[in-house]
């Protein structure tokens, strides 16, 4: 079967067709390109160009896999090179050139040398490509590693100051930066429908917001409950039904912050960042550049997996505190119940030592616990017998001996109870004396624990200058004067120095004490000292 067209110049001729384009280069001539469908074959490239060749040279060169030649005349030949399909499924495809030479035996030869080149170089192209896209990859996996390692790094209990609101606050912006968004949120309920904004964080510096309050009201109303069980993620919503609804957003991903211990609040990521993807030019890598898909939201998921876990423990933390408090206050109540004209001592004692303590640049949770300490100072009066704690007149040695025993009665009491090791050393050492005549273990300057120096300090103040059935509470001057005295001989010379400079809200602390109401049970209920209801009894 012949193909015949009429034949026009060769500088006519121009195929896109890189394959051919390299034939031509090479060849310095043109090539048509041929393609075959069913059972027609038709030229693809400039029909008018070539003629007079048999439809057979190109099946030829398609059967055998390989280019063909065919004399068309003394000195000229027909160069039939199959070419690879690409990505066109059930097509054959030949470029066809006319050559004049007087070595057609190297047409062939060198045709299979330049389709040898070309795949060559269409495989270092797809390595490229598929390199280019792992090395994305590969940071993205990094970004995302560094920002869960730096959450797993703060999600430590020993510092209570840092709550939710905390950690949430050091996430979102390294969250948004590893998940690839324009904006972040974290989100709280307000009521059944609405929402409010606890934090959010924006990759745009200078973005007032990119989402309105309304918008994530709506957002909260119609995915919250599904959130809360798994990843919304919902993509091109200027195009669907939520277009009108939500305006400003493309697209997000809602999960919920739920744990044994309630429900937290959400995480919303708001619009693809697809800045970072600039450079990725393939369009097997611009797929999901305008989507949020699986990688973001099981990265949005396990950060807040994360802090949910976090929210859990802290409100176990908090549960476990408030019951240590609880039983302080017990503790406290026991000693008071002892001795009822030192009610109000321990809780004052507490207070100056904290306040002191602040003044001593103690961070926040060294002076919480210096004031629990101060509470418990005084515990193991609790094994003194009630004829020596409630004697008004002179102790004899003997019952001085007895009362110099609470100190160490005290750090029996406390010493198994792990929460409290840390009061050990001020219950201990609370009656130390500076020049090491104090007890029990007659300690010499700073070879006392500072907790308990401290507490030896506030707890001799109050001792002076609080009221007793046998005597009245000593004037302020004389007070400080002992205590000023005694610097450097029974108390810590600093210690004294930096008590006396913050003396104003000692006094403040004093005279603003009020001892809290004690409940009085009424038959059938209990009530507060003021006779309001509290708790209702369950008949026997």
């Amino acid at each position: 079967m012949d193909v015949s067209v009429t034949p026009v110049a060769d500088t006519q001729y121009r195929c896109t067709d890189k394959n051919v384009v390299k034939l031509q280069t090479v060849f310095s001539t043109s090539f048509a390109l041929w393609e075959k469908t069913a059972d027609a074959w038709e030229n693809r490239s400039a029909p008018e160009v070539f003629s007079g060749h048999d439809a057979q040279l190109l099946a030829q060169a398609i059967d055998e896999k390989k280019p063909i030649t065919q004399e068309i005349e003394p000195g000229k030949h027909w160069l039939a090179v199959p070419l690879p399909n690409g990505d066109i499924q059930n097509i054959k495809r030949v470029a066809l050139a006319a050559i004049e030479t007087i070595a057609p035996d190297f047409l062939c030869p060198l045709a299979e040398e330049i389709l040898h080149s070309l795949r060559h170089q269409e495989q270092i192209d797809q390595l490229c490509q598929e390199n280019d896209i792992f090395l994305h990859q590969v940071s993205e996996d990094f970004e995302e590693l560094a920002f869960l390692r730096s959450m797993a790094e703060r999600l430590v209990l020993g510092d209570c100051s840092k709550n939710l609101a905390h950690l949430v606050q050091h996430t979102l912006p390294l969250l948004g930066a590893a998940a690839g968004v324009k904006g972040i949120y974290f989100l709280t309920r307000k009521d059944r429908d609405n929402a409010s904004v606890n934090q959010e964080w924006h990759c745009d510096e200078g973005a007032n917001s990119l989402v309105s309050h309304r918008d994530l009201e709506i957002i909260i109303k119609l995915f919250g409950e599904v959130a809360n069980s798994m990843p919304v993620v919902k993509n091109h919503l200027q195009t669907g039904q939520y277009a009108t609804q939500l305006p400003g957003i493309g697209e997000f991903i809602l999960v919920g912050l739920s744990s044994i211990s309630g429900q937290h609040g959400w995480l919303l990521a708001v619009n693809r960042n697809n800045l970072s993807q600039e450079k990725m030019h393939e369009p097997i890598c611009r797929l999901s550049q305008n989507e949020l898909g699986t990688n973001e939201a099981s990265l949005i998921n396990t950060a807040a997996a994360m802090l949910a876990s976090h929210a859990h423990n802290l409100a176990l933390l908090e549960a476990r505190e408030s019951q240590m408090l609880s039983m302080v206050r017990t503790l406290v109540s026991a000693i008071d119940s002892r001795d009822p004209y030192t009610c109000g001592h321990s809780e004052r004692v507490a207070r100056y030592g904290k306040r002191l303590a602040e003044a001593l640049g103690f961070s926040a949770d060294a002076r919480e616990k210096i004031y629990l300490t101060g509470l418990l100072h005084d515990i193991g009066k609790i094994g003194v017998s009630d004829a020596v704690l409630n004697k008004t007149g002179t102790l004899t040695d003997e019952e001085f001996s007895e009362i110099k025993r609470h100190p160490d009665l005290g750090w029996e009491i406390l010493r198994d109870l792990e929460q409290l090791e840390y009061m050990l050393p001020g219950v201990l050492h609370h009656h130390e004396r500076f020049d090491g005549k104090g007890y029990p273990d007659g300690l010499t300057g700073t070879d006392t624990p500072l907790d308990g120096r401290l507490l030896a300090v506030v707890d001799a103040f109050d001792a002076m200058t609080s009221d007793r059935p046998y005597r009245q509470g000593m004037p302020l001057e004389k007070a400080v004067g002992i205590l000023a005295d005694g610097a450097g001989q029974q108390w810590d010379p600093q210690l004294v120095e930096t008590f006396i400079s913050i003396l104003p809200d000692i006094l403040s602390i004093k005279d603003n004490y009020q001892r809290p109401p004690i409940p009085r049970r009424v038959s059938g209920q209990l009530s507060n000292a003021d006779g309001t209801f509290a708790v209702s009894a369950t008949p026997a």
